[in-house]
């Protein structure tokens, strides 16, 4: 067959274009170099760091250092504010005002920097019942605290007494233990100011 009887290519054929390809583009030396440094020099940190020791930088504490210290007898040992924080703030709020109506502030009130006996009977027993604060007469619950230690409840107290402006002295430890004892017949909260007082 001579090149005459070969039919000419498609214009179709002759206007298309070879697919595109993509190119490989290789990472750059220096980037290779500078990420197998840095691995190097981690590795090298890691195996030279002796480990449970102290090390040049960061926290030097030990675990010794983080242990809170040892409580023992006397109130000054044990943190006041932090038993505050935990069990009485969410009523009688970070201030110690309390909040208007529902719950009797602690600050310059005579409940509170008045008789420790009487401080020392309702942490313990709790009140249910009319109380009448710096005027205003609440209504409502107080939970007792007795299960928390002579040496919590004294440092409590002694805290509330001490912080806000209140100037009162602190309670003893053993102020606790004595009112424990004396009102252990009391099987529940104190049925307002009033049975407080006389029970006191």
């Amino acid at each position: 067959m001579s090149n005459q009887d070969t039919p000419p290519p498609y214009e179709q054929e002759l206007r298309e274009k070879s697919e595109p390809k993509e190119n490989v583009r290789r990472v750059p030396y220096f980037l290779i170099m500078l990420v197998g440094a840095i691995a190097m020099w981690a590795l090298n940190n890691i195996f030279s760091t002796p480990s449970g020791e102290l090390t040049e930088y960061g926290d030097q504490r030990t675990v010794a250092d983080l242990r809170p210290p040892i409580a023992t007898s006397g109130a000054s040992k044990v943190d006041g504010k932090q038993i505050y924080a935990g069990k009485c703030i969410a009523c009688h709020q970070g201030n110690g005002n309390g909040v208007a109506g529902v719950f009797p502030p602690l600050a310059a009130s005579d409940w509170v920097t008045g008789d420790e006996k009487t401080l020392t009977h309702i942490l313990l027993h709790g009140i249910n019942g009319e109380i009448e604060v710096k005027g205003v007469v609440y209504k409502g619950a107080m939970p007792a605290w007795k299960t928390l230690s002579d040496d919590e409840l004294a440092a409590v107290m002694s805290y509330i007494r001490s912080d806000w402006g209140n100037t009162a002295p602190a309670i003893k430890p053993a102020t606790v233990k004595e009112q424990r004892e004396a009102t252990k017949d009391q099987t529940g909260p104190y049925e307002g100011g009033k049975a407080l007082k006389e029970g006191s």
